[in-house]
C-alpha cells in the first residue's frame, strides 16, 4: 500500500557485530566484571578467537560439504520490523524494511539512492550503541539529507537512566544519545504512534515542530538534545496487529519461521526483571485477530510460528481455547514459546502437543525454593517438575533456563539446581551468571542482601560475581542428562530456523552434544585443535541439504575450511 514514488521511511532491524571483537574488548576488564566469564559460557574458542556457536556450526557445514551456508537466525524478519511496516503502512506511508543489516546493505543502499524522507532503526536485542553507530554511519554516508529515528528498549532504557538521587541523567543520556549520532529518538516502551506523528510532520516539512510531539528527543544541529513531553502510549492489540495482507509481496518474510505476539508485558514481577514496569498494563489479543493472523500465515504456506508472549499461556483458559481454535483449523504449525509449566496441566500438555508445539522455554531460574522465593516467582519446585516431566513424556523439547548468583545463592542451593536439572532432565537447558539491574525490584532490597555494584560487578551477603561464573564453568562441565545450549544466537528460537534450513531436531542436538565438549574445553582460554570433536561434526553434517531461501548477501565472508 505505497502512496507516493517516494519512500517516507526504511525500517532497519538487526545488526550483528563481529562477535571475536566484541569478546576481545570485554577481556580487557576480566579481573572486574564477569562480562568476559559469560561471554566464555556462550562460545568457544577456535583459531586463537572467540566464536558463537553459530558461528562454529557455519564453520562445520565448510568442513563437511564445502558450502558456506551463511547461516545467522537473525536474518529471519524481526516481529519489530514486520509490525511497524505494518503500522505504518496502514497509515499510508511508503516504507520498505531491512530486516538483517549484515546481509542487506547493498540493497539499503539502493533505497538509500531515492533519498527517503527518513530511516527508524529498532534496538529490539541491543544492550549498548555499538551495532547502531554503524548503521548510522552508513546512512550518513549514502544519503546526508535523510532523518535517522531510533527507538525501541535500549532507547528507552538510556532515556530511564537516573542519577544516585532519583532524578534523571539527562547529562549521562545526553552523552549516549550523543554517541549513537542519529536525529530523533523515540522514548516510549510502544512508541510506534509517536513514529507515525514524526514521519507525518517529517512529510509535510513540519521539522520546526517536533516539539509538539510527545516522547521525543531530537536535535537541529547535532549539539542540542530538546526533549518534549511525556504521553506514554497504549496502543490497541487487537487494531494494530500485524495486517500480513500488508507484507504479502514481501517474498523475504514468508521464506523464515514467522514471529508472532498474542499478548503485551507479563502479568507476574520477578525480582530480577524490569520488564512489565516497562511494557505497562498486562493484556491479550483477542482470539478473532489471532484468528485473522492464522488463516492468512497459513495460506501463504508458513510452517513454523515464535510466539513471543513472556508468559505465553496467562490465563490458562484463553490459552486453552487459543490451542483448541490452532486445532479445529488444522494449521499444522510447528510453534514454540515462553512458557510457565507450573501455571499448566495435563489437558494443556495435550493440546500443546495436538496443536503442533514442538518446543518451549522455560524460565526456572533455579532448582532451590528459597531462591524462587527470593525471585518473587510464584512457582513451586514440584509443580516444574511435574510440568518439564508432563512435557517431555510428550515429546516437546524443553529448554530450561537457569540464574547463578541470585542474591540469597550459595553453594548448596548451585547444588541442588545441578541436581534439579538431572532430575528432571529437560531437553536443553542453559545457565547464566547473575546480572544485577539496577531497575529491577531486587535492587530496592539491596540494604537486605548487602547487595554492592552493578552489572556482573557484584557481590552480595553470600555470593560475589567470581563465585557465581565459577558455579556456571561447573554447571556446563557437570550436568549429565541435559545439552547446553547458549543465549548468544543459538537459544531456543534458533531451532525452527535450522529445521526451515534443512537441519533435523536431532541433528541439531547432536551439534550441541559436541560444542558442548568444546565450550568446556575452551573455559580455560587455551588454543584446543579439537581434533576428534571435528571429525564427528563432519560426519554428523556430511548431508544436510541446506534448503531455504537465501537473502542476497553483500561481498559473504566465506570463511575457509582449510584448517578445519
Amino acid at each position: 500500500m505505497k502512496t507516493s514514488s517516494r519512500l517516507d521511511c526504511i525500517i532497519i532491524g538487526y545488526h550483528d557485530l563481529p562477535f571475536g571483537d566484541y569478546a576481545e574488548s570485554q577481556k580487557k576488564m576480566e579481573g572486574f566484571s564477569g562480562a568476559y566469564r559469560d561471554i566464555k559460557h556462550n562460545s568457544v574458542r577456535l583459531h586463537g578467537e572467540r566464536i558463537t556457536y553459530m558461528q562454529l556450526l557455519n564453520d562445520a557445514v565448510i568442513g563437511a560439504t564445502g558450502i558456506n551456508p551463511q547461516l545467522n537466525a537473525f536474518e529471519v524478519p524481526s516481529l519489530g520490523v514486520t509490525y511497524l511496516v505494518s503500522y505504518l503502512r496502514h497509515r499510508g506511508f511508503n516504507v520498505d524494511f531491512v530486516s538483517f543489516f549484515n546481509y542487506h546493505k547493498q540493497a539499503l543502499s539502493e533505497m538509500l539512492a531515492e533519498s527517503p524522507l527518513a530511516v527508524a532503526i529498532t534496538t529490539t536485542y541491543y544492550v549498548d550503541a555499538l551495532p547502531l553507530i554503524p548503521i548510522v554511519e552508513y546512512i550518513r554516508a549514502h544519503c546526508p539529507s535523510t532523518k535517522i529515528i531510533v527507538g525501541g528498549p535500549h532507547i528507552y532504557n538510556v532515556c530511564s537512566q537516573y542519577t544516585m538521587t532519583g532524578q534523571p541523567d539527562i547529562k549521562a543520556q545526553n552523552y549516549l544519545l550523543r554517541t549513537i549520532g542519529a536525529d530523533i529518538y523515540i522514548f516510549d516502551s510502544q512508541g510506534e504512534h509517536t513514529l507515525s506523528l514524526t514521519l507525518a510532520a517529517l512529510r509535510e516539512g513540519r521539522e520546526r515542530d517536533l516539539d509538539h510531539i510527545p516522547n521525543l528527543i531530537y536535535t537541529l544541529d547535532q549539539r542540542t538534545l530538546i526533549r518534549t513531553s511525556r504521553v506514554p502510549e497504549q496502543n490497541h492489540l487487537d487494531d494494530d496487529a500485524v495486517d500480513w495482507s500488508l507484507l504479502r509481496d514481501e517474498s523475504l518474510i514468508f521464506s523464515f519461521p514467522v514471529f508472532l505476539r498474542a499478548s503485551r508485558s507479563c502479568p507476574f514481577s520477578c525480582a530480577f526483571c524490569n520488564f512489565p514496569s516497562m511494557a505497562g498494563k498486562h493484556v491479550t489479543s483477542g482470539l478473532e485477530s489471532m484468528e485473522r493472523q492464522f488463516r492468512f500465515l497459513h495460506e501463504q504456506g508458513i510452517k513454523h510460528i515464535l510466539f513471543i508472549d513472556d508468559t505465553f499461556n496467562v490465563p490458562l483458559p484463553r490459552f486453552k481455547d487459543l490451542l483448541r481454535l490452532m486445532i479445529r483449523n488444522r494449521y499444522n504449525f510447528d510453534w514454540i514459546s515462553f512458557f510457565r509449566c507450573s501455571n499448566a496441566d495435563d489437558e494443556t500438555f495435550d493440546l500443546m502437543k495436538q496443536s503442533g508445539c514442538m518446543s518451549v522455554f522455560l524460565g526456572i531460574e533455579s532448582g532451590a525454593q528459597e531462591l524462587l522465593n527470593n525471585m518473587n516467582k510464584f512457582a513451586d519446585i514440584k509443580k516444574y517438575k511435574a510440568g518439564i516431566r508432563g512435557l517431555n513424556e510428550r515429546g516437546i523439547a524443553t529448554y530450561a533456563s537457569f540464574i547463578i548468583g541470585f542474591p540469597g545463592e550459595t553453594r548448596d542451593t548451585v547444588q541442588r539446581t545441578v541436581e534439579f536439572i538431572e532430575e528432571t532432565k529437560p531437553v536443553l537447558f542453559n545457565v547464566q551468571m547473575y546480572f544485577h539491574d539496577t531497575r529491577t525490584p531486587i535492587h530496592k532490597q539491596a540494604a537486605r542482601y548487602s547487595i554492592t555494584g552493578a552489572g556482573y560487578c557484584w557481590k552480595h551477603a553470600t555470593m560475589d560475581w567470581q563465585e557465581a561464573a565459577d558455579w556456571t564453568d561447573y554447571s556446563f562441565a557437570t550436568v549429565r542428562n541435559s545439552v547446553p545450549t547458549t543465549i548468544y544466537g543459538f537459544s531456543i528460537w534458533v531451532l525452527p530456523y535450522l529445521v526451515s534450513r534443512g537441519f533435523t531436531f536431532e541433528q541439531v542436538r547432536q551439534f550441541l552434544v559436541i560444542a558442548r565438549e568444546m565450550l568446556v574445553e575452551s573455559l580455560d582460554d587455551r588454543n584446543n585443535t579439537f581434533d576428534d570433536q571435528k571429525t564427528r561434526l563432519t560426519s554428523l553434517l556430511r548431508d544436510i541439504p541446506l534448503v531455504g531461501a537465501r537473502p542476497h548477501i553483500e561481498s559473504p565472508n566465506e570463511a575457509l575450511a582449510a584448517g578445519w
